[in-house]
């Protein structure tokens, strides 16, 4: 391969439409440098392309930092071949990027039991313009619900280097306001990212957790987390992943998380209208929260229809795209 130049410290080779680092390490972390280099790959209009080995992991941090710079993890093989690390799909160097190969296409995921591997939750809260911010306290709320534990430290990437402190992620988020922020945060067997933005006059922050592994949490803390978080979170989904383990992701294709619920907060069920809410189609709907600060928690299992069928349907229901 003939490169002109890195362009990013961290790159091994670069091109006009790809910088291209290559980590050989059991666990690849969501580094200073790799934070960076994803920037840096979308601020020029390029493509971040990770290269590992067969034997390397993810980290749940830096797997959905990829996601989010639509960045590329290429696996290469004890035979120098190369692949998608998340969906097996064979892949080439075209001289400019790994691109999938002739006629390649994407292999079945081996199958993985129900419920298996690391427990996710994803939590989005809304903070219209003048109400007080409470960054970080969707965190706190996850955390301590599933692990019975708070969260432990916080910083820009991995390792983090900060004690916890909801103060000073406030602060930190502030001072880039209004600039989006994008935090690394960790716990008691869970790792994540926080991003706060501003959307319009709202201030958004996206909560990302993995971990721990989801047969180990009782089912009622889940409960617990939907109840505590219902009168403030615009949504909130609770899943299992399979090809994610203590919060690292393997090069073994896998199928996408399975849903086990998703809340709907206040300002969802106050413009559809509790009723609305109540045939939310699900196998098991309950309405949470007090007088107009009501949710609405769907539970997928037990239905006669599939988790990932089930959720469609809600999201038709309220009238969300698929993936919103």
């Amino acid at each position: 391969m003939v490169e002109p130049m890195t362009g990013h410290p961290a790159a091994d080779r670069a091109t006009s439409e790809a910088l291209v680092v290559e980590q050989f390490r059991d666990v690849v972390p969501a580094s200073t440098w790799l934070v960076d280099a994803a920037k840096t790959a979308v601020d020029s209009g390029r493509v971040l392309q990770l290269v590992t080995g067969t034997r390397s992991g993810l980290t749940y941090p830096l797997e959905s930092l990829l996601a989010d710079a639509r960045a590329g993890w290429v696996v290469r093989d004890d035979f120098g071949e190369y692949r998608d690390g998340f969906l097996g799909l064979p892949l080439a160097w075209n001289g400019l990027r790994f691109v999938p190969g002739q006629g390649a296409t994407i292999p079945e995921p081996r199958e993985y039991s129900p419920g298996g591997g690391d427990l996710e939750v994803r939590i989005t809260t809304s903070y219209p313009a003048g109400e007080p911010l409470r960054i970080g306290r969707s965190a706190e709320i996850a955390m301590r619900a599933i692990t019975g534990a708070g969260p432990l430290g916080w910083g820009v990437a991995e390792p983090v280097t900060e004690p916890w402190s909801a103060s000073e992620v406030s602060a930190h988020c502030l001072v880039r306001a209004p600039r989006p922020a994008s935090l690394v945060i960790t716990g008691e067997g869970v790792t994540g990212r926080l991003q706060v933005s501003q959307v319009d006059e709202d201030v958004v922050e996206e909560l990302r957790l993995s971990g721990p592994l989801a047969g180990s949490v009782d089912t009622r803390r889940v409960e617990d987390l939907a109840a505590e978080c219902a009168g403030t979170v615009t949504r909130m989904v609770v899943a299992a992943h399979p090809g994610r383990v203590h919060g690292v992701r393997g090069t073994v294709p896998a199928p996408p998380a399975l849903p086990y619920g998703v809340l709907f907060g206040h300002e969802v069920v106050s413009a559809f209208g509790v009723a609305h809410a109540q045939r939310t189609p699900a196998a098991r709907v309950k309405l949470l929260g007090a007088g107009a600060r009501k949710a609405v928690w769907c539970r997928f299992d037990g239905g006669a229809s599939a988790p990932f069928e089930q959720l469609t349907d809600i999201l038709h229901h309220y009238g969300k795209p698929i993936g919103s």
